[in-house]
C-alpha cells in the first residue's frame, strides 16, 4: 500500500510541476503587458544582453581558433 501511495504522490508532484511550468510564461507575459519594465530593469537587461553577446563572441573566437589549428595540423601532417 505504501508503494502505491508513493507513486500517487509522485504523480501529483509531476502534475504540479507541469502546471507551474506551463503557467510561468503566461504570468511573465501578463506581468510585462500590464506592469511594463522599470528603467532599472531595462538597463540591467541591456547590460546582461551585452555581456552575453561578448561571451558568445568569445566562444565563437575560440571555436574559430580551434578550427584553424585543426586545419593547420591536417595540412602539416599531409605535407610531411
Amino acid at each position: 500500500m505504501n508503494a502505491r501511495a508513493n507513486r500517487y504522490g509522485a504523480l501529483r508532484m509531476v502534475k504540479l510541476i507541469t502546471i507551474l511550468a506551463a503557467a510561468i510564461p503566461i504570468i511573465l507575459f501578463l506581468k510585462t503587458m500590464f506592469f511594463g519594465k522599470s528603467k532599472v530593469m531595462q538597463e540591467a537587461s541591456a547590460t546582461l544582453r551585452k555581456q552575453v553577446d561578448y561571451l558568445v563572441w568569445g566562444i565563437l573566437a575560440l571555436v574559430g581558433c580551434a578550427l584553424v589549428y585543426s586545419v593547420g595540423s591536417l595540412i602539416y601532417s599531409l605535407w610531411k
